[in-house]
This record gives C-alpha cells, structure tokens and sequence, in this order.
C-alpha cells in the first residue's frame, strides 16, 4: 500500500514536471512568424492563383492623400501582376519568370501605403530582420492570450540617441499574427476568413506614431480562374535602374549623404521637457528628397509639428544601391533644448 501510494506521488509529479516543461517551452521567434504567415500568407509557393482588390484609405483625419486601389491577378510566385493607384502614385508591376515590367508615375511610393499593399499578400515580416533578435518565445498551444516580442529601433545622430519602439503579437489559440512592425513594416491584421485553406485578414490596419491610420479593406478574392495570359504578357522588361527598390540605410550612413540640411530651429515652448531628444523615421526618394516625416518619438511630443515642417525640405545626394538610385528608409535624431514659452497675457477687463 505504502509503495503504490509512493509510486502514485512520483507519477503524478513526473505529469507536473512534463506539463511545467510543456508550457517553457521557447523556440527562435522568427520561426513562430514564419509558421503564421504560412496559414495567412496569399502570395506563397504552393499558393491557390488569387484575384483581389483592395481599398486603402485613412480612417482618423479622412485626408484623400490617402486614398488608394490594388488589384493583383497572383497565378505564382513567379507569375503575377500589380496595380495601384492614389491621388500621388501610381504603379503596375508585371513579373512574368525572370522578367519584370514596372510603370510608375510619381517621385516616390508612399511608405505607408507601400507596406500595406505588399502586406496584403504576403504578411512575412522580414525573417532576416527578426532572426537578428535572437529572441526566444513560447509557442502557440490553443490558449487564449498573445505571444509577445518586443525591441528598440535605435536612432543616432553620432552623439544623441533615442529610441523607436517595435514589436509583434502571435494568437496563443490559432498561431496566427495579430500584428508587428518595424522601421520598414508595419501593419494589424483583423477578419480573417478562409481561403483554400488558409485564414486571410481582410482588414489590415497600419498607424505609424503621429501620422495618419491607414486601412487596408480587401472588398475581392476569389480564384484566378483562367487568366488571360496578356495580363502577364511583358514586351519589353524594364532595366533594374528603372525599378523602383526600397532599401533601410543607417542615419550615419545617410548623414554622410547631406547636400541641405541645416540644423532645426527650436520653438519656446509652454509644455513638456525643455530638453531632451527625439527621432522621426523618414523616407527619401530617389533624388535625394526628403518625402515623409512619421512614426515620431519625443521626450517633448509638441515638438513634432516643428520638427516635421523643416526635416521636410532636408536635401541629400541620392543613395546608390549597386550603383543605382533607390528609396530611403531611414532614422534621423535630434537633440533639443528650448526656452519655456511666456505665460498667455490675460484678456483685459471690460470696464462697465
């Protein structure tokens, strides 16, 4: 009896000690990514051809600057065409084997609009970016809750630094992404409904720190069915120096770049830190023009108005990828010191 109730105890603790192990479990988190994009990825190998239209506009100031379309007929990965169109840009990309068709109209492809139309087909992270981490996190088990990871994108100047936040969410329960971003992607994904199989949000949100909250509704997907092979039809490729490419480039590297920058001016200021410091991420077109000012990060948030209004007309030579001109995605930080703004005179008394 004394031994089968010891036997008992030593059982049931080896049942805690297995299920205690179960749940520490941790594995690299970019292969907990690459497993969910794999169950709500559209644009993957193996992937059902898909057609799909998208609307993308900004849900908190209705700003038409916003406003956007894509439609892409997808029959492979190696296979497929793009449209987008907005007030600003637009864009028809045609891949068709090792051959590639682009056709832009427009200095520049708004970041925040860029992320949401490759994210609507293909929700990878970049695993690359993720993998650098080195961070470990559970792994779903059909529980409720998210699983988290979090990191710092650094700015720096040379001598200030200051931080932009970043993170990404995995569902406990289906293992799907819930949301993540970094300084070249961004993007919250809601309604998932199936598609041959696979669970595909047909909302997606993106909202970069002080700036606009972009939208992203899928209001099409269904089958490609049998294309008209003109669709992917490419009569003349377009050489790489006239495609359009994206690159992250560090701000020291981009600093060395600087043909018009001059230092920002600092309003007085009747609220907030005095000092401190801040970091914007910026994108630069092709030419070397500062185009966009978002996702801003102050010790005095007043500030990013001031701040925005002059980084705006920054100036740098165009950055050369392999020799070839390409869109910027970068950091810039400033330190800052202001003087406290003079109290508001008090409106005069009316005599009677």
């Amino acid at each position: 009896m004394k031994a089968h109730f010891v036997c008992t105890i030593a059982l049931t603790a080896s049942i805690l000690l297995a299920k205690a192990a179960t749940a520490q479990e941790t594995t690299p988190l970019e292969s907990v990514v690459k497993e969910a994009a794999s169950h709500s990825t559209l644009a993957a190998p193996g992937g059902a051809p898909f057609h799909l239209k998208a609307t993308i506009s900004d849900e908190k100031s209705h700003d038409a600057e916003w406003d956007a379309t894509v439609e892409e007929w997808w029959q492979s990965p190696t296979t497929w065409r793009r449209e987008f169109h907005s007030n600003a840009f637009t864009q028809i990309l045609v891949v068709n084997g090792a051959k590639m068709h682009e056709e832009d109209n427009g200095p520049v492809f708004p970041e925040l609009l860029r992320n949401l139309t490759v994210e609507l087909v293909n929700t990878v992270p970049r695993l690359d970016q993720l993998a650098a981490l080195h961070k470990l996190v559970a792994k779903p088990d059909g529980t409720a809750g998210q699983i988290r990871a979090s990191w710092t994108i650094t700015g720096n100047d040379g001598t200030t630094t200051h931080n932009i936040a970043a993170s990404i969410a995995i569902s406990r329960d289906t293992g799907l992404m819930m949301y993540g971003g970094d300084i070249d992607w961004d993007v919250s994904l809601h309604d998932f409904a199936d598609f041959h199989g696979k669970q595909i949000a047909r909302r997606l949100t993106a909202q970069s720190k002080g700036g606009p909250q972009l939208t992203a509704q899928i209001t099409l997907l269904e089958d490609l069915g049998a294309a008209d092979s003109k669709l992917f039809a490419i009569h003349k490729a377009t050489p790489a120096k006239k495609q359009l490419r994206v690159v992250v480039v560090p701000e020291l590297e981009l600093r060395k770049l600087s043909l018009d920058t001059p230092a920002p001016h600092w309003p007085d200021m009747a609220t907030g830190k005095l000092s401190g410091a801040m970091v914007m991420r910026i994108v630069v077109d092709r030419e070397g023009n500062v185009r966009s000012v978002d996702d801003y990060f102050s010790d005095n948030p007043a500030l990013q108005q001031a701040a925005q209004e002059q980084i705006i007309k920054w100036r740098f030579k165009p950055y050369l990828d392999h020799g070839i001109p390409v869109q910027v995605i970068s950091t810039l930080t400033f330190p800052f010191s202001v003087s406290q703004a003079a109290a508001a005179a008090a409106p005069p008394k009316t005599l009677k």
